[in-house]
């Protein structure tokens, strides 16, 4: 899938990137949770603990971010076959950023022997699900998110074939 010419992608460097992974995944929960997630979950981000967060994931799985113009705009994560984050901020969405960040992910999972892979999504983020069922997705399990003071909150398994 090609992406307009003014958007490039690139792999995460661990010891370089982790803050703007860390400010970039901040403000899109901002943005893209603001209706799903209660406010006091996204007022109580904290920049210092998604650094953090972000030290850990870099050296153990493999981060794409897509730039415009030299600005961090989306990003996704993965870890065995697993893709743990996909996010673009909204006014970057509908270019094929995510598509194409999800595919970069798809072939990092795809070289470590996989065939298959798998994210968890918000049950109540009705265009991302849309999004991971055009792109072959299948849901097939369900669960809470696991923050402890709203377990009701619920997440959707999607299955890829990807080999």
């Amino acid at each position: 899938m090609l992406i307009a010419s003014r958007y490039q992608a690139r792999m995460a460097e661990p010891g370089r990137d982790e803050d703007i992974l860390a400010r970039l995944k901040i403000a899109c929960w901002q943005e893209s949770y603001a209706q799903l997630l209660p406010a006091e979950i996204l007022k109580g981000m904290s920049l210092e603990r998604t650094r953090a967060t972000w030290l850990h994931s870099l050296q153990h799985g493999i981060a794409w971010i897509a730039e415009q113009g030299g600005a961090p705009v989306g990003f996704g994560h993965m870890r065995g076959d697993e893709v743990t984050m996909l996010y673009v901020l909204s006014s970057d969405q509908g270019h094929g950023l995510g598509c194409e960040l999800l595919l970069h992910l798809f072939e990092e999972i795809a070289c470590l022997g996989h065939r298959k892979a798998h994210l968890w999504v918000l049950a109540e983020n009705h265009r991302a699900r849309r999004f991971y069922a055009r792109m072959g997705g299948t849901a097939d399990a369900r669960r809470s998110v696991g923050f402890a003071n709203h377990p009701d909150i619920m997440e959707v398994r999607y299955n890829f074939d990807i080999g």
